[in-house]
């Protein structure tokens, strides 16, 4: 389903982050609890793997935050707020580029 031309388009397998800007109106009926995928589907029968992922990612998260340092690769007035179905991040005059945040890495020293 996640993959299905007839909802997600003639590119539906390919990795397409900016097609979550506009959805085609198909994904309006596959029941999910995240994101109108049907990974995880929705209701009683829901996967109950769901949260495991979900705390996987958050660990991950974790683990990045405490290992390392971020900062803004640019100007912090040069991060503009996009609104689509979430906010993201745009730099000033790089709207062709798409959403972007540069950052830079650097492991974190106490």
């Amino acid at each position: 389903m996640n993959r299905l031309e007839e909802i997600w388009g003639p590119d539906a397998a390919e990795f397409d982050p900016e097609r979550w800007f506009k959805l085609p109106e198909a994904t309006n009926s596959v029941p999910s609890v995240w994101g109108n995928q049907f990974s995880f589907l929705s209701g009683p029968r829901s996967c109950i793997g769901f949260r495991f992922a979900v705390m996987e990612m958050k660990s991950i998260l974790y683990t990045l935050i405490r290992n390392f340092e971020f900062k803004l690769g640019v100007a912090e007035e040069d991060i503009l707020k996009t609104s689509a179905i979430v906010t993201r991040p745009m730099v000033r005059g790089q709207k062709d580029k798409g959403t972007q945040m540069p950052l830079i890495v650097t492991p974190w020293t106490p």
